[in-house]
């Protein structure tokens, strides 16, 4: 992080910091009947309360908001974030251990509801649920996404490195090439993905680090678009020291998305052709 990137993150966890729990916890005429869904890792712990604060103060804030972990570590939960319990926050515990548990067990879990998946080390702005909810009022039966790449394919008819992917940076762009990244935020309505999306034997065998893809062929499965958010929200901002453990330099760098989304294909009997032809 840049030295004015570092200055802004501290005074915005200040900010969150000094607000009241009550306040956080306090139902609003104007809260949305979803679920928002994450998971974290222990390297993590320390300023997961910045990322559930940021949730719970949005200028639409959720009902509900679920975290994800793994049983395992139910005696390493920070005390910051145990003391946000209660209200529209839970920690609940789960068998599973991997990046895909920032949805799957809610939908298994929460089914009928419309999830909306964050990331652990972002403080996200105040807007960002109510331009996700915007879209969806509009096209509710579409997966919006504040960020996606597009699915590509190199002079030989083959998918290019994730890496060459390019981000969408237009509003209200929809279609089957577009991969939601869960990195902005991600909104799912219910019934959008295949019923393979909550089969843990089977993701962590073909995606095991790359938990977008995985649902990014569910719902291509179950011939759900992906939408870009028609309104533009600020980046959410990285917390100082979260990002020491990313799944980013491997997948990337190694062309490990490539590699697993070829997986994918294989097993599904698809191309990455045939996703960008039904767009």
């Amino acid at each position: 992080m840049k030295k004015k990137q570092i200055i802004y993150s501290r005074m915005q966890a200040a900010r969150l910091r000094k607000l009241e729990l009550a306040d956080l916890h306090r139902p609003r005429s104007t809260d949305a009947d979803v679920l928002v869904s994450l998971t974290s890792i222990p390297s993590r712990f320390e300023s997961l309360d910045l990322v559930v604060r940021s949730v719970l103060s949005q200028s639409v804030a959720p009902r509900r908001m679920v975290l994800w972990l793994n049983a395992r570590l139910q005696d390493a939960v920070p005390d910051s974030v145990l003391a946000l319990c209660g209200g529209k926050f839970e920690i609940r515990w789960t068998e599973q251990d991997s990046c895909h548990c920032k949805l799957a067990p809610s939908l298994g879990a929460f089914g009928d509801q419309v999830i909306v998946t964050c990331d652990d080390d972002l403080m996200l702005r105040r807007g960002w649920l109510s331009s996700l909810l915007d879209s969806h009022t509009r096209f509710p039966s579409e997966i919006i996404a504040h960020i996606a790449r597009a699915l590509t394919l190199d002079a030989d008819h083959q998918v290019t490195a994730y890496e060459a992917w390019p981000k969408q940076k237009a509003r209200g762009l929809a279609g089957h090439q577009l991969v939601q990244m869960g990195y902005g935020g991600v909104l799912y309505p219910p019934g959008s993905l295949h019923a393979d999306a909550t089969d843990a034997a089977l993701y962590m065998r073909l995606t095991p680090r790359a938990d977008d893809l995985w649902f990014k062929m569910m719902a291509y499965l179950a011939g759900t678009a992906v939408r870009t958010a028609d309104r533009r929200v600020g980046r959410p901002r990285e917390i100082v020291g979260a990002d020491e453990v990313r799944l980013k330099p491997s997948n990337v760098n190694e062309d490990g998305n490539r590699a697993q989304w070829l997986a994918l294909c294989e097993h599904y009997g698809v191309t990455s052709a045939d996703l960008i032809q039904r767009a």
